[in-house]
């Protein structure tokens, strides 16, 4: 990879390195680091993406290469023609070769006309160039030797190194496979590049590139130069030479270091700024092709290789496209074999898709046997469908019929559960009441015995006065109405003990009764016979001994509720 000095002039600006250095010292404080996940997908396909754009790229370069044409139609003097000219150059130099020879020819017969020695020389290291680029190794070296490298200043002698190291490497490239005794132009080559980075002032735009250079196949000294191109990059647009001369060499480093995956980054990103730029003298995708053929990555691979074979021929630089072959010719047989097997595969496949057919009409036999049984069992599962739908039909009338009557069961059954508990009731206010009859009955006799005993005794012994007052005396009867009225009132409230606050919740607040626990009035007696089932005033009124139209009048005069109501 070479470029003259002009053209790293026109592209990068003095003093860019002290810049880099600037964003390097931010970089290390702020404690970010090149290292980490490298997403690969990301970056192929951004790859990619650049290559299908290659049309446009190259539109690009044509467009900027036709404005400085058009700006050159007013370049009259042989110096503004000279500048014009150089500008044209630094474009055709990686573009176009036969451009560049035509530029390099009429800016070398300018110096002449000028009779500027330094830029004669000049233009005759880029002549060399371009004889190089065009596989002319031959005229290059001589267009070297013609030079006097002890003549020239420092930035020419540095150009005139570096072309000679580019030379070589050209010279290398043919030899790879060099015999005993053939000399080792790659060895050389890179002792030429230590020569131009020696005469190489700081303010170079290639000053960090040949930095990098001088310590490959050194990884124990390429730290700090990593940092450097690191800053470069990550700052830098890749749309450059530049650009990618740095990412290329910074994937030589990682290589040196063993560090395959950033190796393989800064390929692809050298890679990338060669499409933007149109660069036709490329060696990043040619060493990414050859990483993605020991990956098995043919396809991508095959793009690449191509790319750049496509491009070395249209630049001319056969050399390239002679070395080129080599990993072509990999790929190529690679890809072949691939092929072959894929074609394998494909009979394989056909094979196996007969068989699957063949099984495939038999299964269709058999699904449409089982289809036209399963179509006689849904004609009759229908049938049977209808029929049943039919008895569900009937039997949900049924349940219909069933469920009324057991309503109607249910409604008799609590019918017959009320008779039952008011029978019960009754039975038991009957057992009650026969009881406390028969109790008071004998508590009567028990008294009447001893009443008749004591009118007896009275009678006997001629006590007619006492007997008398005995016989006539209320105080009796009196004593018995009370305790007759003591024992209805307990008897009563025993069975019905909530007879007192039930009647109590039929009136009105203000007309409620208000009674001594146990007891029963005159009033409540009356209701009480009635809820006992005793509804005829008359018997009533003998119950209680008290008149009938007295029982008539509590009863309705006094407003209770009608369900209580008495005949009179």
């Amino acid at each position: 990879m070479a470029l003259t000095l002009n053209t790293i002039r026109a592209i990068i600006i003095p003093n860019m390195r002290f810049a880099f250095l600037l964003i390097a010292i931010i970089t290390v404080s702020l404690g970010i680091s090149a290292q980490g996940e490298i997403d690969f997908a990301e970056l192929y396909s951004k790859l990619d993406s650049v290559l299908d754009n290659q049309q446009y790229y190259h539109k690009l370069k044509l467009a900027k290469i036709n404005d400085i044409k058009r700006a050159g139609t007013n370049k009259h003097t042989p110096e503004e023609r000279y500048w014009h000219n150089r500008r044209l150059y630094d474009e055709y130099f990686v573009y176009n070769a036969d451009s560049a020879m035509h530029y390099v020819d009429e800016n070398l017969a300018l110096a002449r006309m000028l009779g500027n020695k330094e830029w004669q020389d000049e233009w005759k290291i880029n002549r060399s160039f371009v004889l190089t680029v065009m596989g002319q190794l031959k005229d290059a070296n001589d267009e070297l030797a013609s030079i006097d490298p002890a003549k020239l200043s420092k930035p020419v002698l540095c150009l005139y190194y570096r072309q000679k190291s580019y030379l070589y490497s050209h010279l290398g490239q043919l030899t790879e496979y060099r015999t005993e005794g053939t000399e080792n132009y790659s060895e050389r080559s890179h002792a030429l590049e230590d020569s131009a980075f020696i005469n190489m002032t700081p303010d170079n735009p290639l000053y960090l590139w040949h930095k990098a250079s001088a310590k490959f196949g050194r990884p124990d000294e390429s730290t700090a130069v990593i940092d450097e191109l690191i800053v470069a990059i990550e700052s830098s647009s890749l749309d450059s030479r530049t650009d990618a001369m740095h990412a290329y060499a910074l994937s030589r480093l990682y290589s040196d270091l063993g560090d395959e995956a950033n190796h393989v980054k800064y390929l692809i990103l050298s890679g990338i700024a060669d499409i933007k730029i149109d660069n036709r003298d490329i060696a990043s995708l040619e060493e990414l092709s050859s990483i993605l053929l020991s990956q098995g990555d043919i396809d991508r691979a095959y793009r690449y290789i191509t790319y750049c074979k496509l491009q070395a021929l249209a630049l001319p630089n056969f050399v390239r496209a002679a070395s080129l072959s080599t990993t072509e010719a990999r790929v190529h047989q690679r890809y072949l074999y691939q092929l072959h097997k894929a074609g394998e595969r494909l009979r394989y496949t056909t094979q196996i898709i007969f068989l699957a057919l063949i099984m495939l009409v038999i299964l269709t036999l058999i699904i449409v046997n089982r289809s036209r049984k399963l179509s006689r069992s849904r004609r009759q599962l229908q049938q049977v469908n209808v029929r049943l739908n039919s008895n569900l039909e009937e039997l949900s009338m049924s349940r219909e019929q069933e469920k009324k009557t057991l309503e109607e069961l249910q409604q008799a059954n609590a019918r017959i559960g009320h008779i039952n508990n008011a029978l019960k009731e009754a039975n038991y206010v009957k057992e009650e009441c026969i009881g406390a009859t028969f109790a008071l009955c004998s508590t009567y006799i028990d008294k009447l015995e001893a009443f008749r005993k004591t009118i007896g005794r009275l009678a006997r012994t001629n006590m007619w006065k006492e007997l008398r007052e005995e016989a006539s005396s209320p105080a009796v009867t009196g004593d018995e109405l009370k305790q007759f009225y003591q024992s209805f009132d307990k008897l009563f409230l025993n069975i019905y003990p909530d007879f007192v606050k039930d009647f109590n919740s039929l009136l009105r607040p203000e007309e409620q009764i208000c009674v001594k626990p146990g007891e029963l009035n005159t009033k409540l007696r009356i209701y009480a016979l009635v809820r006992l089932g005793i509804s005829d005033s008359v018997k009533i009124a003998s119950l209680l001994h008290c008149s009938p139209q007295t029982v008539y009048n509590i009863a309705t005069k006094q407003q209770y509720p009608k369900n209580l109501s008495l005949k009179p």
